[in-house]
């Protein structure tokens, strides 16, 4: 049996950070560079694949040279389009009441946060769409490399949809798994297989907040 492994990356803190990121594309600050730094120092790998935009981008691009490491840049890594939402302050959001249109009632972005399985971003991408490019690219990432340790450096949006589908809590009808804490730079491990029926099967490895991790030993 031949297993791949996968390590998800989350970007470190980028400028614009109280604003709703999907598609908005600013860089990584210099704290969010050594929060990378911090995460990766130890990892290993054979493959580094990313999401296009600056703030995963532009660290997974000084990693692979450092390392002398194939990079792939995969547009299926990218975080949630948020739409009109998308690089608004996100306590202004949180503030917007519902807006009557002529085609029905757009959800407030409280709504979304609560149940985004159940509400679209307005002019944005669906829950359901994250999902399928998620795991179509894990899909086709473990059939393209079994025995393979691969980094997807990506976004917190796709980190917790991952959770929700290796925990199977899609159901509960918050795929985003608002519940579990992830900080910038975090870490999530999982494994694929394929058996020989053709079937993939993840099994989540390990989850790490580097920044948490960090404030227990201070408070101690």
């Amino acid at each position: 049996m031949s297993y791949t492994h996968f390590t998800l990356l989350r970007h470190g803190q980028p400028e614009q950070a109280n604003c709703l990121l999907g598609r908005t594309d600013p860089p990584l600050t210099d704290k969010g560079w050594q929060q990378m730094h911090s995460s990766a120092n130890t990892l290993k790998f054979h493959l580094i694949i990313s999401s296009p935009l600056l703030r995963c981008r532009g660290y997974a691009e000084q990693l692979a040279d450092e390392r002398n490491c194939q990079l792939i840049l995969d547009d299926d890594w990218q975080e949630l389009d948020f739409g009109l939402w998308d690089g608004q302050v996100i306590t202004a959001l949180w503030q917007q009441p519902n807006q009557h249109l002529s085609h029905g009632t757009e959800p407030t972005y409280s709504q979304f946060w609560h149940a985004p399985v159940e509400h679209i971003p307005p002019a944005g991408e669906s829950s359901q769409a994250l999902l399928h490019r998620i795991t179509s690219s894990i899909d086709t990432l473990s059939r393209a490399y079994p025995g393979k340790q691969l980094l997807i450096v990506s976004h917190s949006g796709v980190m917790r949809m991952v959770l929700a589908w290796l925990l199977n809590s899609r159901q509960a009808g918050n795929a985003h798994l608002s519940q579990i804490q992830l900080d910038h730079a975090a870490l999530l491990h999982f494994n694929t297989y394929i058996d020989e029926t053709g079937t993939l099967w993840p099994q989540l490895q390990g989850f790490h907040n580097p920044c948490v991790y960090q404030h227990t030993l201070q408070d101690n």
